[in-house]
């Protein structure tokens, strides 16, 4: 069993939990009108939430005194051993500080608490912060971990401002979620932490996370599905753990972007879903990307145990094709439960049920863990000629040359492993309902984000391309594997220190998924010079 024993909230509503819920609760919204970020000039001034309120700690970036300071917080009071290696410290981002490697990032703040633990840096797009909670679930069900310390942390610059800017996604209103005056989101800054354990020392109700999944699209890798197929498909399994008949509300993406919304509500229509309350928050603290899926659990526990779901920033009137159940007033209920379900680029959707309710004293059947063949893998180095070898071995993908590189080398090294597979077994199929597509490296998708740099440096030549921005995040290479094989089982991205350290989560996602397939992989390109790939694919037996 996992349990949440801690939490914090850090944003421009608040220092705490209480003071973020009543600024909630009293319908105020910490998005602003800026024309700089940081001292950087938007082209464009958006609406985003500031925060400069806290200072740095000697010796640490903003980013990691934040992170830093909302832990202290999260933990003040509680009898909980940072210094133990039975301990994880989780990071959940998208971009971190940019230019600043997000191993030794996540490698500083474990080190402040003296954590003996390898930290873990989950960057799987906007569903960073529910997939971190998978991550931390799994680890500590399987045995590998008593306590998780998942910090969900997100800061804005104009890298990331100019980005959604190039897709004129970008909202110069307060975002309006569902409504049909929506016109964009907003960006958003926060920090806020989640502790998980396999113990609770409360003898009074308490969260349960009772699990989830994450599911993707293998339909576009900047477009929501049409018949939100990932996330239906994420709804479901959390409805496999937690009834109808017991849900408070969903916790949803809510961006209020025209189609995110649209695809949710289509999601929540075949879950038989339409009729439960749901909690869209984007209006109060903006899109805070890795944040928001600890940031928006946090809110719904903390609203959900005074017994109310809290409102809609300003939404009036329904905007989407299937009515949702939202409402810019304040509703009370006396259940306990809810859904938290996002969405995010690279055809990722994920979802996590939680549960308020007695710790359980029942002991637990051990299960003998499944068997897992390795059918085959294949390395590639900067010896090799990606493109060439894409001509002369694959040839027939019109979208390869779209790509980034680090893309095309995930891609052509899972072909070649498919080939190779076939060759042994030629009736060999991926089974596209339950195959997931693990990948880690220790860069991210910094080749890209320098080719990206490049066109938003220079004032005088400012040219920011949404087609290079996608790429800016690198899970994207996950959406490209899975829209080419038409897989929509799990996809996942971390970032680590070592190939090794993927091990663990290796490991712990096999004993948790209904997956029968993994695609696994090390996919590191920093730059022409110097890249490589190492994927294999696992099957269950």
């Amino acid at each position: 069993m996992v349990y949440a024993i801690a939490r914090h909230i850090i944003t421009p509503l608040g220092d705490c939990v209480s003071d973020n819920l009543k600024a909630v609760l009293s319908h105020c919204t910490a998005i602003a009108y800026h024309d700089h970020i940081r001292m950087e000039k938007l082209t464009k001034p958006a609406m985003v939430s500031l925060f400069e309120q806290l200072p740095n700690i000697e010796g640490y970036t903003f980013f990691e005194s934040l992170c830093i300071r909302a832990v202290q917080e999260s933990i003040q009071g509680k009898d909980i051993d940072l210094r133990s290696n039975r301990c994880v410290f989780i990071l959940s981002t998208t971009k971190g500080e940019i230019w600043t490697s997000l191993p030794v990032t996540a490698q500083h703040i474990a080190s402040y608490f003296d954590n003996l633990s390898t930290p873990i840096v989950v960057s799987n797009a906007c569903t960073s912060g529910v997939s971190a909670q998978l991550c931390a679930f799994r680890l500590i069900e399987s045995g590998m971990y008593d306590t998780a310390i998942i910090i969900g942390c997100e800061l804005q610059s104009e890298f990331i401002v100019s980005g959604f800017q190039s897709f004129h996604a970008l909202s110069e209103l307060v975002c309006r979620p569902f409504d049909s005056h929506r016109d964009g989101l907003n960006v958003g800054e926060a920090a806020s932490v989640l502790v998980l354990s396999n113990q609770s020392k409360k003898s009074e109700p308490v969260w349960q996370l009772m699990g989830g999944s994450i599911h993707n699209d293998a339909n576009h890798i900047s477009g929501p599905s049409r018949t939100g197929e990932g996330s239906w498909r994420c709804l479901n399994e959390a409805l496999s753990l937690i009834s109808k008949e017991e849900l408070a509300c969903v916790s949803v993406h809510g961006t209020g972007t025209l189609y995110n919304d649209e695809m949710e509500s289509i999601a929540l229509h075949r879950a038989g879903l339409e009729d439960i309350p749901i909690s869209a928050l984007k209006g109060y603290y903006g899109h805070t990307m890795g944040a928001a899926g600890v940031l928006e659990t946090v809110l719904s526990m903390a609203a959900l145990e005074q017994g109310i779901i809290l409102p809609a920033y300003d939404y009036s009137e329904q905007g989407t094709t299937y009515a949702v159940n939202l409402s810019n007033q304040t509703r009370t209920t006396d259940k306990r439960t809810f859904i938290k379900l996002l969405s995010g680029f690279g055809g990722v959707n994920a979802a996590v049920g939680w549960k308020k309710q007695y710790p359980t004293t029942t002991s637990i059947t051990t299960v003998p863990p499944p068997v897992w063949e390795k059918l085959a893998e294949v390395e590639l180095t900067e010896k090799d000629d990606i493109n060439a070898l894409y001509r002369d071995r694959i040839g027939t993908y019109p979208k390869y040359f779209k790509m980034d590189r680090l893309s095309r080398l995930g891609f052509v090294a899972t072909e070649l492993l498919l080939q190779k597979i076939r060759e042994r077994q030629p009736n060999f199929t991926l089974d596209h309902e339950h195959c997931a597509v693990l990948l880690a490296n220790r860069s991210s998708c910094i080749d890209n984000d320098r080719a990206y740099q490049k066109t938003i440096a220079a004032p005088t030549d400012y040219f920011p391309s949404p087609a290079l921005f996608v790429y800016t995040l690198p899970n994207i290479v996950t959406g490209e594997i899975s829209i080419r094989q038409h897989l929509n089982g799990e996809t996942a991205f971390y970032i680590l220190n070592e190939e090794k350290d993927m091990d663990s989560i290796v490991q712990a996602t096999s004993l948790h998924t209904v997956c029968r397939q993994m695609i696994v992989g090390w996919i590191e390109y920093a730059d022409d010079t110097d890249y490589y790939a190492h994927v294999k694919l696992l099957e269950k037996r």
